[in-house]
Parts: C-alpha cells; structure tokens; sequence
C-alpha cells in the first residue's frame, strides 16, 4: 500500500503536505486504517512511505558512494570486525544482504555508525543511506533529517534476544527482516517511484571547499600565502614553531562539521541567479568562485568562535575529538582562534572581481554577526558567573538569538548581496534566521539530556557546565519555590566541580526529575514548534521563489518537525 502511494505521487513529486513530518504521519495512518491495523503500526508505515519515496534515487546512485547500514546477527559470537556488522557465518542472512549490497556498489557498515554516517551524508560525501535497524534506533539517529528531502531510507526490525533462538534463519524471522524488501531498495530487484530533488550536490561542493588542499589553493589566489604549511609526518612535536598556529589552523578547519553555513551562501546565491534568470532581470552577480571565497570566510568565522566557545564553556570534546585546548592547552586555542577570526577578515579583504562598495558591504555584514554573537556568549558567561541564577525564558531566548541566529542570518545576506539583489523583495531574513538559530539551540538544548553523540559529549553537560538554557529558565519559572531552591543548589555543587562519575550521575538524575515535574521537555518542544511555525511564516515573506525553497530545506534541516516528544523519556 505504501508503494503504491509512493507511485501515485510519480508524476505531481511527493506533496507538499507530506514533507512534513505530521503530513506524513497523517498519510500513515490513513494507510494503517484502510488495512485494519494497530495504530502502533502508524511508525512503521511513516518509515515504509518515505524508502518508498526514495527508492528510485537510491538503486540509481553512483558506486561506492551509498552506505548500507546493517545490524548484528542476533546469534553471532566472538568479536566483530570495527564498524562491520557481527555475523555468525557464511550462511548469515545479514551476510546475503551484505554480498548483494557490495556487488551494486554500495558501502557496508554497522548500524552502530548512523550518526557518523548522517555527518557523511550532509557533507556530501555520500548520496543516499539505506538503514536497517530497530525502529526506536532509526527514530534517534534520523530525526533530525528533513527525511522528504535527503535520500534517507530505513528498513525497521524487531528486537530480540540471540540466545533464544538456535540458528540464524529463525532469528531473521523473528526480527522481521524483510529480505525481499531490502533488496528492492539496493536495486537488486525490481520496483521505481519518483526521484525527489534534493540540494546533495551543493553540500558536496561546500564541503568539498574545506580540504587541506582546496583550501590551500583558495587561499594562494587570494594572494593569502603560507596559510597552510605542509603537514608533518614527524607528529606535532617535530613542527617548527613558526607552522605550528597555521597547521593547527587549518586540522581545525578541516576537522569535521557539516559546513551548514557555506551552503547556504552558495544555495542562496544559486538560487536568486535561477530566480533573476527566469524573470528577465539584469543585474550584475558577483563572480561565482568569489561567492565561495565568502562562503568560506563564513566557516572560519564560525570554527573560530567554535574554539573560543569551547575555551570558554570548558568543553573537552568537539567533532568527536579532544577539543583544542583540551589537547594543546587554552593560551594555545585562544590564539588558534585569533588567527582564525584574522584570516576570515584577509579573505574578505582580498577578494577580487568585487567592487569596494560591496566588499565594504560584506566585511561589514560579517563584523556585525561577531559582534552578537560575542554579547550573546558574553551574556552567557556573566550569568554563569553570578550568584544569582534568575533567567527568564525570555532572556535565553534573546540570549540564543544572539548566539545562534547571527551565523545563519549572514550566510543568507551574503548570498544575497553577491547576487546583486536587494532587500525589497528578499522579506524578513532577520526573523527568519532568529527563529531558525532559536529553534536550533532548543533542539540541542533537548538533545543534552540524551548525551551528544555528534560530538561525544555526555549527558546534561549544559548543566555541569553551568550554561543558561531555556529548559533551567522553564524550570525555576515553574517549579514551586523549594523545588526552585533545590535545583539552584544542585546546580551549585556541580558546576565547575570535579566530582565522582557517581555523585555527578544522582546531581543529573535528581534534574532531569526536576525538569520532568515542571514538565520542561514538553514546554521547551512547545516552544520549538513555535519557532518553526514563525520562520516558516517569515520565509513566506521572500518574493524569490527559489530562496523560499531554500529556506524551506533550511528550516527542516536546522529545526525538524517533531512528531511527538523522543527526547527524554
């Protein structure tokens, strides 16, 4: 039944309604009705809809560039290989998968590896993911997916325990593992429906910008030399002083990230040239390779700020990795940071095929997001610092505005200033991007309580850390007074102190029961639909119909519809 709908959409493409995620669940459980089944099997049949969609584009990609995500074979023993999934032999059914995915091209690994892949998949490094999982595990590693508009497909099974069953067959069984299915869906058998456009070229290219060695060229035409020294295979000790700050530089540039902010310079740009071309306009468009050279400015601002945040924050994880001044101490990752923040400003000033008007232009669009965004995180560090532990809802929010939305905001000006288009038909970009940036941080704000696989970090380390958050304003606003006063005390004797993994663990757990009694988690997802709902609103106002639909992707990449709360349990 899925199929089908999925195939009657062939000729119109996916309509708009079930982009969204509520959209989607409501043709879900439209199907469930029509075939008289639980409304437990509405998840199920959301995630059939959308493998559905993407079928065509995933048995058509090019090889070696579609990763297979495949669990373990429940009955498996011994050690598996490092991120290949565990099998009991060569007569596994995960190994028949396995040979049939390898011989069309495609990439195999565990579906231990979602998150890193989904990180592949927005950097462009891979053109479609084909997950086969539990559906809870499916849900956490691809919620935050515009799963209408990236070629994300997944297949659910069951859960079980291996040790019941004697051989792998009945295991399968049970599991649910549909075979057939998956097959279809690697483009081993048969089945099409419509291709939906996506925006994975583009992410490419912006990621594809920030290699050692596409960084070093981009750098040398701009007249910027000796940026990036060549690297060392001697280790960091063998480093001469005088590379030490441009190579530590440049690992950190190309370290990780989803180079979210180059992109949309890059697709705002694409897009208005499309508009302008399609309406017979004349005006005079930067040269392209300029826009990338802006894009990429935008990126060096931000991985500086990453470093300072990380100083400040005293966070010891960033990409999976030991933060910069985890690993060569803070005097070191504040000047990394500097220099960083002074090669963003040389890019600007170097560029050429650009007027001086509009050069001014964007140095000046960039300084004024610096600027926010160090009186939001000055904001932030003075309230950390005070006794006195009031904050508002409001406040934090004003706080993320300025923390947040400043980076989004001007890789969408910029891409409009280089496009020679002014703001008379460009609508209210301003709370567009607040919305999206606010929206964007409740979200993390969110995912804190479940630890941050992206980035390795653990459990609310916001509140270890002593950090604002809407949910701790949420919280002190509607916790009666004693339970106020007892949060604010569990707040004082975690911050900043080395406890036990013990005492650290009841502090956290003793929170989250806080925050569960003021009913936080479902407030703060209130207020995320809210912020979505607004900038949705604010995107409208454009009058370019191809930057409204980058916006659009924007938003459901920065801020997903959520269906229902899977954050905390």
């Amino acid at each position: 039944m899925a199929s089908d709908l999925a195939s009657s959409w062939h000729s119109d493409r996916v309509p708009s309604d079930a982009k969204t995620s509520l959209g989607l669940k409501k043709y879900a459980e439209t199907l469930v009705q029509r075939a008289s089944a639980d409304c437990e099997h509405v998840g199920w049949t959301m995630v059939t809809l959308v493998s559905e969609i993407w079928r065509t584009h995933l048995s058509a990609g090019s090889s070696g560039r579609r990763l297979l995500l495949l669990p373990d074979c429940p009955v498996a023993t011994g050690k598996p290989q490092e991120g290949m999934p565990h099998v009991c032999g060569p007569q596994c059914s995960i190994v028949t998968l396995w040979s049939a995915a390898r011989d069309s091209g495609w990439v195999v690994e565990s579906s231990s590896r979602a998150v890193d892949a989904i990180g592949d998949l927005l950097s462009g490094q891979l053109d479609g993911i084909l997950g086969v999982a539990h559906l809870e595990d499916l849900e956490k590693a691809f919620r935050k997916l515009p799963v209408s508009r990236l070629p994300v497909a997944a297949v659910p099974i069951e859960s079980i325990q291996g040790d019941q069953f004697d051989c792998c067959s009945d295991a399968t069984t049970a599991q649910m593992i549909d075979v057939d299915w998956v097959l279809g869906l690697l483009g081993v058998a048969g089945g099409a429906v419509t291709p939906v456009g996506d925006y994975l070229p583009l992410l490419r290219e912006a990621s594809e910008m920030f290699t050692q060695d596409a960084l070093r060229e981009r750098f040398e035409g701009l007249g910027i030399r000796n940026i990036i020294p060549a690297q060392s295979s001697s280790g960091i000790s063998a480093i001469p002083p005088l590379q030490s700050t441009g190579l530590l530089a440049s690992d950190f540039l190309t370290r990780g990230g989803k180079f979210l902010r180059p992109f949309i310079t890059l697709a705002i740009f694409d897009a208005l040239m499309s508009d302008i071309q399609a309406s017979g306009l004349h005006v005079c468009p930067t040269p392209r390779d300029v826009v990338k050279s802006c894009a990429v400015a935008i990126e060096v601002f931000h991985k500086a700020s990453l470093i300072h945040d990380d100083v400040e924050d005293q966070d010891d994880k960033r990409y999976g990795r030991p933060t910069m001044h985890a690993e060569f101490g803070v005097p070191c990752a504040v000047n990394v940071g500097d220099y960083l923040v002074g090669l963003g400003y040389r890019i600007v000033s170097g560029l050429q095929g650009i007027d001086q008007s509009a050069q001014t232009i964007a140095v000046s669009l960039l300084a004024d997001a610096h600027m926010r965004l160090a009186q939001g995180q000055g904001a932030e560090l003075w309230w950390r610092d005070q006794a006195d532990k009031r904050l508002s809802p409001e406040d934090a929010l004003s706080i993320y505005g300025l923390k947040t939305s400043p980076a989004f905001e001007v890789a969408i000006l910029m891409g409009m200033h280089l496009a020679g288009v002014g703001s008379e038909r460009s609508g209210d970009i301003r709370n567009f991007a607040y919305y999206v940036g606010t929206g964007f941080q409740i979200l993390n704000d969110l995912k804190d309580w479940t630890g941050d696989l992206e980035n390795d970090r653990q459990e609310a380390s916001d509140l270890l850390g002593g950090r604002p958050t809407l949910m701790w304003a949420l919280a002190m606003k509607h916790l009666k007074e004693k339970d106020a006063e007892k949060l604010a005390r569990l707040a004082r004797q975690t911050i900043g102190n080395d406890h036990s993994h013990d005492i650290h663990a009841k502090s956290i757990a003793d929170a989250k029961q806080l925050f569960l009694k003021a009913d936080v988690f479902r407030r703060a997802e209130n207020i995320v639909s809210d912020q979505r709902s607004n900038a949705s609103f604010a995107a409208s106002s454009c009058k370019h119909p191809r930057v409204r639909e980058v916006l659009e992707f924007l938003l459901d990449l920065a801020v997903p519809e959520q269906v229902e709360s899977n954050m905390v349990s």
